[in-house]
């Protein structure tokens, strides 16, 4: 899945917060709270980039550097497309490798 540089950008940070004690008091996931989106949601875009990428999973880590980024999504049914797009392409390459 080819995420737009500023889903790169959250995720990122997203992901780098995610290491840190107190992550939900850091920028990226505040805004995932406002929007009430789960991690797992935010999981599914990277694991759908990192495979369509051909990437690792600790790649998003160094993706971007952006320290406050901006929610990438203009609402709810734009991310909620997009992720439908990230669960169908894991999806149709898991089928294709029990094939």
């Amino acid at each position: 899945m080819k995420l737009m540089n500023a889903e790169i950008e959250f995720l990122s940070a997203w992901a780098r917060e995610e290491w840190e004690p107190a992550c939900y008091q850091l920028p990226a996931h505040r805004l995932q709270l406002a929007h009430g989106v789960a991690g797992a949601s935010l999981i599914a875009f990277i694991k759908a980039w990192t495979e369509s990428e051909r990437k690792k999973d600790h790649e998003i880590l160094t993706a971007a550097a952006t320290p406050e980024p901006s929610w990438p999504w203009s609402n709810a049914e734009e991310f909620g497309s997009r992720l439908q797009e990230a669960n169908r392409l894991r999806a149709d390459r898991y089928a294709n490798a029990k094939v």
